[in-house]
């Protein structure tokens, strides 16, 4: 299994939105260790009407600029204090564009945890979504949640669901889910998607048949449920005291639908993707995974990567 996961600093970013308030007080339920570290960081990115023609001008305009991003910043950090009172917490405010600001402040700082706010799942908070929260969630080096307000009762068991599959991705988000600390009613679903099967050519009538050889689709089958059994047995073997409630599945299916199938009728609370190293149109076409399931999710959504020294490591060997 991957090296220790456990997040000691977390980085919030926080545009005075109830979105992204509802990503921290959704913290609760993350699996946070009791103590830790944790900077609330807030973006001023209007643009003064009119420029500035003195010195003066300037430092004024700019205190003016990043007044109410303070204030942002000092409600959700209060917000983080009563939720973990363990935890030393300290608030930032920078000018700028939200996107590369955050992303910059966290090469900076090397946060394991970056947290956001998710604008809903309508047109418009979709397109939120993809200036910003997807910027980030392509380009950062740290894992980073996409927080949804979670209407449950306290007496309902937490659910998680982890899609993993074949590749090291998966090791590295359940070794991050390993790291968490919740609460022993707890219930993880391992779910693999074993690929899609609906592929059709259209016949001289006009009606489609499948043209996926049967042998190719057992293969898929297969190779799914070999990952799935080997997730869980890695698990298993790797926190033999872990206390929550461990199932797993094997589904067919594209692994946007199966996921996003699962968390709204299961339904989950949270789902935890791994994520590999990639670059320019790589990160592009599989990024495309993720952001469908962020941007459609009911729930928060957790996208893991492997930690800083470990990727680094890799790329030097």
């Amino acid at each position: 299994m991957p090296a220790d996961y456990t997040v000691r600093k977390v980085l919030v970013a926080t545009d005075g939105s109830p979105a992204s308030f509802a990503a921290i007080s959704d913290l609760v339920h993350a699996g946070l260790p009791p103590e830790g570290e944790a900077v609330v960081l807030s973006i001023a990115d209007r643009v003064p009407l009119f420029p500035p023609r003195t010195p003066e001008e300037i430092l004024y305009l700019e205190d003016a600029r990043l007044a109410v991003p303070r204030h942002w910043a000092r409600s959700a950090a209060d917000i983080l204090r009563r939720r973990f009172p363990q935890w030393v917490v300290r608030e930032e405010t920078r000018a700028g564009a939200p996107a590369r600001e955050i992303l910059k402040f966290a090469d900076e700082w090397s946060p394991d945890l970056i947290v956001l706010g998710s604008h809903g799942r309508s047109t418009l908070g979709r397109l939120f979504f993809g200036s910003v929260s997807r910027k980030v969630m392509l380009e950062a080096r740290a894992a980073v949640r996409i927080g949804r307000r979670l209407e449950r009762p306290d007496s309902e068991p937490l659910r998680i669901l982890v899609g993993v599959d074949e590749t090291p991705a998966s090791e590295v988000v359940v070794a991050a889910l390993a790291a968490r600390h919740f609460p022993p009613q707890t219930q993880v679903k391992l779910v693999t998607a074993t690929g899609v099967f609906e592929y059709f050519s259209s016949d001289i009538l006009g009606s489609s048949v499948a043209v996926v050889p049967s042998d190719t689709i057992d293969e898929l089958r297969r190779t799914a449920a070999e990952a799935a059994t080997a997730v869980q047995e890695k698990l298993l073997a790797a926190y033999p005291d872990w206390k929550v409630t461990l199932s797993r599945e094997v589904i067919e299916g594209d692994p946007k639908s199966v996921l996003l199938d699962i968390a709204e009728k299961w339904p989950a609370d949270a789902i935890m993707l791994g994520t590999r190293d990639l670059s320019g149109a790589e990160r592009f076409f599989i990024g495309s995974v993720s952001s469908a399931i962020v941007a459609h999710a009911p729930c928060t959504v957790e996208v893991i990567r492997r930690r800083r020294d470990e990727a680094d490591s890799s790329t030097a060997s």
